[in-house]
């Protein structure tokens, strides 16, 4: 009987850190504020413009449901917290042309940018190891992972998330 509650704690505890996000390390930081991507309109924007604010990174396809269906949401959270120090931003794991033509259909005014399939790459760096889309990964001032989550995230929960920081 003990064995089996022993056996129970280890698969809680398995359970419990496979669920909770993987502090980023300086390496996917560094990467992440290293780069440069084009935005919907095909000017260069690096990614070191959004350092020292809450940074909210969604890795989304236009292809993608989950993907489109809560754009809309993340768009008007970034017109409600751009003034409290947070920046919400898309990358696409698409072309510039899919993506200015994705951002002028639903009208969103947040920053979208073109990644290209490689920026599967970079979240994976914050936790997506499974290559999951749409993933949301919430990052401190400093370049750290506080959240992340795979698939659709709805809008209470990243305001809840955002919320906490302040």
């Amino acid at each position: 009987m003990a064995v089996i509650g022993a056996l129970a704690a280890i698969a809680i505890a398995v359970w419990n850190h496979a669920q909770a996000p993987r502090p980023a390390d300086a390496l996917a930081s560094r990467q992440l504020y290293g780069i440069t991507l084009e935005d919907a309109d095909g000017h260069a924007q690096s990614l070191s413009q959004w350092r020292g604010k809450i940074l909210v990174v969604n890795f989304w396809a236009t292809w993608c449901a989950p993907c489109v269906a809560e754009m809309p949401d993340l768009d008007k959270l970034q017109q409600e917290y751009s003034e409290r120090n947070v920046a919400i931003i898309g990358i696409g794991i698409e072309n510039r042309d899919r993506v200015r033509q994705f951002r002028d259909r639903l009208g969103l005014r947040m920053t979208l940018l073109a990644g290209g399939f490689d920026s599967l790459g970079l979240a994976r760096s914050f936790g997506d190891d499974q290559g999951v889309l749409p993933y949301t990964a919430l990052l401190s001032a400093d370049g750290r992972l506080l959240k992340a989550h795979a698939g659709a995230l709805g809008a209470g929960q990243l305001r809840q998330w955002l919320d906490a920081t302040q």
